[in-house]
């Protein structure tokens, strides 16, 4: 009776663990070769914007400014917006601050955009 409890809750374990994803594979509302004008512009201006526009960020006394595709590219370029947003790296400066974070298919767009060679 021990033998068959210990492996359904091995069974039960291994099936929960396989339900949390720590990839972005398959992930709804994915778009395989985004492009800024088209995909993460939207994005940054109803997730980033609000805080980080240039605007904005001046009133503020600095920042980092992401309102525009040279400002949003050196970012993710450099790893500093995709440390910053990626839920599954669950960093202490977490962002966006304001706003609820991003999803696993937007944080994925973004990656693929930075794969893509960041069109335009």
């Amino acid at each position: 009776m021990k033998k068959v409890y210990l492996v359904s809750v091995i069974i039960s374990g291994l099936f929960l663990a396989s339900c949390e994803s720590t990839t972005y594979d398959n992930v709804e509302g994915f778009v395989a070769n985004p492009t800024y004008e088209k995909n993460i512009k939207p994005l940054i201006d109803s997730k980033c914007n609000n805080c980080h526009a240039a605007q904005v960020t001046y009133q503020l006394g600095g920042g980092t400014i992401l309102d525009n595709y040279a400002d949003f590219r050196s970012s993710v370029e450099f790893g500093y917006t995709l440390r910053d947003i990626d839920t599954l790296r669950n960093t202490p400066g977490q962002m966006p601050k304001s706003n609820a974070p991003l999803t696993k298919g937007q944080i994925k767009l973004i990656y693929a955009w930075k794969n893509t060679g960041f069109p335009q």
